[in-house]
């Protein structure tokens, strides 16, 4: 008699799963193709002008490759029937893509290739920390690739092809509901794609034009910008803040918070509809975090440190930084203490869903501290009371609460692998937890665990986890599992 073996995980619902298929997800890609034109050309160009030859190649090569690929694929049409799963996989597929495509122009600007990895896949998904060595001493091309790479990873790759390119339909539909813009189905249609997209160029423009007038250098405050909406935190300077003015870091700061706020609130500003664009509740949480992480910072800063080598305000800053999950920095964090815990849970939790930052989202732990209350107060209703738990007036779902209890579980299990991954190099703990933190949140602070002398294992390990942080795990795990490719027999 045969004995089949036993499955924890085996349910009911293997029968109804779908898998990828491989040609679908290769013709997905081809439609993305110009997405990559349009994330190497600018600083192709820019390099083209600077006179660096061998940059400029680098960059504009693949550019023209994404031409010619969309061109042979624009006769072919994505299926009706493009599944979720595929959609998924393909967005996951597209950073990394991106991410390789650009390798080459880290290595023209002298590093290693492990290193150059490291650096593309921080760009690609708004992290910002980083393995350079001389940065300071690149062409400004190379800051240009590094802000312009954050800017379109922070919305951009995500939206673009549903908004300009792909006709209306089913698979514009499946693309559109894949939660990969941070947690929030900010692309569900294509109207309101366009409206994203249009609302992250105006106030990017916006917050150039304003950084210029406190930043001397033109330049330095565009590439700033791109990164600081982004929430990300490349800065072409290798102090990253510290050697700019405070009104300078407070204009940086500012964009920082705008891009960790849902883009949907600025959408409903711009057409006139206050009362939906406050209803969304995204400025408010974003808004009261930012106060209550800000009085309890300072506080253990000003009763517990006897560092001063930072102001108040300094520190203020990088505890903007870190909420919001950008990475820019006026100064060392602290490497010990209540005042670094209370920074890595500010990082643990980001900004709001919709927005370009990263961390678990404050949307999802008011949901959490709903839940909590609900549970208190649920033992005190009579037998047959109905009373469900709500979020912004509306019920939540109990397939709402299982994907927040499994993004939790993940997101905690990695973090957890990736401490003890340094670990066994020997790094102090509470600074490696703070980087593995800092890194599935997207944030890119460092207490200096996290530089060019860390052993190529961790780097390799780090870059998995930022694409696994940027994406919210599930689309890599879906790609990476063999059941998403075939059924189990």
């Amino acid at each position: 008699m045969a004995i089949r073996p036993a499955s924890f995980f085996r349910s009911g619902s293997a029968a109804l799963m779908t898998v990828a298929r491989p040609r679908v997800i290769v013709l997905t890609i081809a439609k993305h193709a110009p997405i990559f034109g349009v994330l190497c050309l600018p600083p192709g160009a820019w390099a083209l002008v600077e006179g660096d030859w061998l940059l400029a190649a680098v960059l504009l090569a693949p550019a023209l490759l994404a031409g010619a690929v969309h061109l042979a694929a624009r006769r072919h049409p994505l299926p009706d029937d493009l599944r979720g799963l595929e959609a998924m996989m393909t967005v996951a597929l597209v950073f990394l893509i991106a991410a390789l495509l650009t390798l080459p122009a880290f290595v023209v600007l002298g590093m290693p290739p492990v290193d150059a990895f490291f650096e593309a896949v921080s760009g690609i998904t708004t992290t910002g920390l980083t393995v350079a060595q001389e940065a300071e001493s690149w062409p400004f091309a190379g800051h240009v690739l590094r802000g312009w790479m954050q800017w379109c990873g922070g919305l951009v790759i995500a939206t673009a092809v549903l908004a300009l390119l792909l006709p209306r339909g089913r698979p514009a539909r499946r693309l559109g509901r894949v939660d990969i813009p941070q947690g929030d189905r900010i692309s569900s249609t294509r109207q309101q794609a366009r409206q994203l997209l249009t609302v992250y160029g105006a106030l990017t423009l916006a917050m150039v034009a304003l950084t210029i007038l406190v930043i001397p250098d033109w330049r330095e405050a565009l590439v700033l910008t791109l990164s600081a909406i982004s929430t990300a935190g490349f800065s072409p300077r290798a102090d990253s803040l510290a050697s700019y003015s405070p009104l300078g870091q407070g204009m940086v700061m500012l964009s920082c918070v705008l891009g960790a706020v849902s883009l949907l609130v600025f959408v409903h500003l711009g057409q006139g509809r206050f009362r939906e664009a406050w209803q969304l509740g995204s400025a408010q949480r974003v808004a009261a975090a930012l106060a209550v992480m800000l009085v309890v910072y300072l506080a253990a800063v000003a009763i517990i440190s006897t560092d001063r080598e930072l102001t108040l305000y300094e520190h203020a800053l990088n505890l903007i930084s870190g909420l919001t999950t950008a990475g820019f920095s006026t100064g060392p964090v602290y490497d010990a203490g209540p005042a670094l815990l209370i920074l890595l849970l500010a990082m643990l939790w980001g900004g709001d869903a919709g927005s370009t930052a990263g961390g678990l989202k404050l949307s999802r732990l008011h949901v959490c501290i709903g839940a909590m209350v609900h549970a208190v107060q649920h033992v005190r209703l009579t037998d047959h009371a109905v009373v469900p738990l709500r979020h912004e007036g509306h019920p939540v779902s109990a397939e709402a609460l299982v994907r927040l209890l499994a993004f939790v579980l993940i997101y905690l299990s990695f973090a957890g692998l990736l401490w003890f991954h340094f670990l066994a190099h020997g790094y102090a703990p509470l600074p490696a937890l703070f980087d593995s933190i800092s890194t599935l949140s997207t944030v890119g602070l460092s207490t200096g665990a996290v530089g060019p002398d860390m052993p190529v294992d961790l780097k390799l390990s780090v870059a998995f986890a930022m694409w696994l942080g940027r994406l919210e795990f599930i689309a890599v795990l879906a790609l990476l599992l063999p059941r998403s490719w075939a059924r189990a027999s």
